[in-house]
């Protein structure tokens, strides 16, 4: 994986690591993630299993789509906060296809990451209203995201 670097969050509220260059982080974290999640299958990470975890990054990567395109087409629109445990159980995360979660994980980030490579410095400032963490550039988000990737990749690897 890229170099990471580690910085406050706005959104956590703490420190945080996450890729220097956060667009190539999230570009290898599908790869670095599968590839993990294959080998640590059995597992008993703590938390999630590494499947639930493919399942969970899957989801979050349809929500990053999401709320992408809503900050870059709207002027600061309200993004609505979702419960990741209520969605864990409402989508049977447990008998989720691993392999499917990983799938669904590369094609949006690769989508998503297409997108955010086309995004002018403009673009990256464009703002989003949230009311867990008031108004906020998409950039933080998306810093905030990379930072979730290795969270989990470590999560998967038991570190």
């Amino acid at each position: 994986m890229t170099k990471s670097i580690r910085a406050h969050c706005p959104i956590c509220g703490g420190e945080s690591e996450r890729p220097a260059d956060t667009v190539a982080g999230m570009t290898e974290a599908p790869e670095a993630i599968a590839q993990a999640v294959r080998t640590e299958a059995g597992s008993g990470a703590a938390g999630w299993s590494p499947a639930e975890i493919a399942a969970h990054l899957a989801d979050i990567e349809v929500g990053l789509a999401w709320r992408i395109r809503q900050t870059l087409s709207e002027d600061e629109p309200e993004l609505q906060p979702f419960d990741q445990d209520a969605w864990a159980t409402a989508t049977h995360y447990p008998e989720r296809d691993v392999e499917n979660s990983l799938r669904a994980f590369e094609a949006l980030r690769t989508v998503n990451v297409e997108i955010m490579r086309r995004m002018t410095e403009v673009d990256w400032s464009r703002k989003f209203r949230h009311r867990e963490f008031g108004t906020v550039p998409i950039r933080v988000l998306i810093e905030h995201i990379s930072d979730h990737d290795l969270a989990h990749l470590r999560q998967i690897k038991g570190m």
